[in-house]
């Protein structure tokens, strides 16, 4: 039977694990599991990040964005569309 796990080593400074068994040492878990939830959650926000980046090229592409003044552009209009519609 194959190990369902991976082992790993690493080096942290001294103060960042003195912090990891303060924490592991409070919440009476080991620090395995700490930095396994550290890892799952950065993991996540990556994950995350990569959609919300995907969606902003998508979005962009759509608007026809490619720089800052296109930004502006857009936000003007929208600005004066509202501005019409308010006087209406």
């Amino acid at each position: 039977m194959s190990r369902q796990t991976k082992i790993i080593n690493m080096s942290l400074p001294k103060d960042l694990y003195s912090d990891l068994e303060k924490i592991s040492t409070n919440r009476g878990v080991s620090r395995s599991q700490i930095l396994k939830e550290a890892l799952d959650r950065y993991i996540d926000d990556q994950k995350r990040w990569t959609q919300i980046r995907k969606w902003g090229e998508e979005t962009a592409t759509k608007l026809g964005i490619k720089d800052e003044d296109d930004i502006e552009r857009i936000r003007d209009e929208y600005w004066d569309d509202k501005q019409k519609k308010l006087k209406e």
